[in-house]
């Protein structure tokens, strides 16, 4: 029981020792980080095909006719402008419908 007991406190010391070499330990943890997009869509079209639209809670409001047939739901990137409506004009960009729209910032 003694040759146990002593070999036992023996191989701990030489794991302590070997632990406490000062050898740095390396874990690989591979992470992978994924920059999604962000999704817009638009909100609201009040009333249908009137150019009116809402867009993340602001109200924008088509220069031209080329957004009249936009509806609500549809994903939308923002080209120029900003997407709070702090700006005179903004254009948007349809990746539905593959087109550019010019709108009035409100």
């Amino acid at each position: 029981m003694l040759k146990l007991g002593s070999a036992l406190a023996f191989v701990l010391l030489l794991g302590d020792l070997a632990i406490a070499d000062g050898m740095p330990v390396t874990h690989y943890r591979y992470h992978r980080h994924y920059r999604l997009p962000e999704r817009h869509v638009i909100e609201v079209v009040a009333p249908p095909y009137s150019g009116n639209f809402i867009i993340n809670g602001t109200r924008f409001t088509a220069m031209t006719a080329a957004c009249l047939p936009w509806a609500a739901g549809e994903p939308i990137t923002l080209r120029a402008g900003d997407w709070h409506g702090r700006c005179v004009y903004a254009v948007f960009y349809n990746v539905l419908r593959r087109r550019s729209c010019e709108m009035w910032c409100q």
